[in-house]
């Protein structure tokens, strides 16, 4: 099996929006942007259950089967439309990002 990739974003709601507004936007529009994603295997999400202690509303991993494909995914289109989204219910620029690889 071809060693994977998992892109990991830890994201906090933006002040104006309540918490079930972001789950809403971000468990329901986003998750469909997300699978327009090229070479996307997987894509999970997981809601904070405390998000002050967590210091974030949720994690999110995108999960590719190779870091080519992964680096192609993250420059396409689709992941410039997911970004553009992702600013419009998240604080963007705080968001934690990482590429994480899987053993």
């Amino acid at each position: 099996m071809a060693e994977g990739r998992v892109y990991c974003v830890l994201l906090s709601r933006r002040a104006e929006l309540s918490r079930d507004q972001f789950l809403e936007i971000w468990l329901g529009e986003h998750r469909r942007l997300m699978a327009e994603l090229p070479h996307l295997v997987e894509a999970r999400q997981f809601p904070s259950v405390d998000p002050e202690a967590a210091g974030c509303d949720g994690l999110g991993l995108l999960v590719f089967a190779s870091a080519e494909g992964m680096a192609e995914a993250l420059a396409s289109d689709a992941a410039k439309r997911l970004r553009a989204h992702t600013a419009t219910f998240a604080r963007s620029d705080e968001a934690r990002r990482m590429p994480l690889d899987e053993p």
